[in-house]
């Protein structure tokens, strides 16, 4: 699932900063403590990568966080 960041964090991936506002996703598998482990939507995630496709160019809707047609949320 991508979603647009609502805090800064540190990309486990890739270790560089995300910023408010920027494209993140869930990584597959939660850290040891059952937390929830997110990094850039952009960095490369073959666990997720076979799950999902998702086309350049799309993002996430902000009422919803699925990817549908702009001005197709039905929440």
């Amino acid at each position: 699932m991508t979603i647009m960041a609502r805090y800064s964090g540190v990309c486990p991936q890739c270790g560089e900063r995300w910023q408010p506002g920027d494209l993140i996703r869930a990584c597959a598998n939660p850290t040891e403590t059952g937390a929830a482990c997110w990094h850039h939507a952009s960095c490369p995630n073959p666990e997720i990568d076979r799950l999902i496709e998702v086309r350049p160019g799309e993002v996430s809707c902000r009422r919803c966080f699925l990817i549908h047609p702009e001005g197709e949320c039905d929440r």
